[in-house]
């Protein structure tokens, strides 16, 4: 397990929608997630998205809100991405679980250790915690979230469920 593993909001909520929000806390104990976060989860859950209610899970810690001026320098990351990064600038130790694109290509550029959904797909296999990533796979896309087919069977490839080809 890792000391710190922080938490964008898409993450969140697509394992929220697998069911498999509390294969978190078998991966790594205990989750964080900045304010910026939560907040953007209260706001999705206003607006009828499926979400968790935070609160309810004690293996969630929420940190303290971080505005910062890199925030300026990156104009087209959400704030709760922005406040990923920056808490794990803060702590180097810390992974951070990322889907956007942009998102990652920053953190990545930044020397942060970095995971996705995808990531703790295989992680959550790998851990015996679930049977097939593929399967999970094919629900995400009916979600909306994008994977590239080439994208796809490296994740594939990764878990175990393809050959080299």
């Amino acid at each position: 397990m890792r000391n710190m593993v922080l938490f964008n909001t898409s993450p969140i909520q697509y394992l929220y929608q697998l069911g498999l929000f509390d294969v978190l806390k078998a991966l790594y104990g205990k989750i964080r997630l900045p304010e910026e976060v939560v907040q953007e989860i209260l706001k999705g859950k206003t607006e009828g998205v499926e979400l968790p209610d935070i609160e309810k899970f004690s293996f969630v810690e929420v940190l303290d809100s971080k505005v910062s001026t890199f925030s300026r320098l990156v104009r087209d990351l959400g704030k709760g991405e922005t406040a990923v990064i920056v808490h794990g600038l803060e702590n180097p130790e810390a992974m951070v679980v990322l889907d956007d694109l942009l998102a990652r290509r920053v953190a990545m550029e930044l020397g942060l250790k970095l995971t996705g959904t995808a990531g703790i797909l295989i992680a959550a296999k790998a851990m015996g915690l679930v049977s097939d990533v593929g399967t999970h796979l094919g629900q995400l896309e009916r979600l909306g979230f994008y994977i590239s087919p080439v994208h796809k069977a490296l994740i594939l490839k990764k878990a175990s469920e393809i050959k080299n080809s």
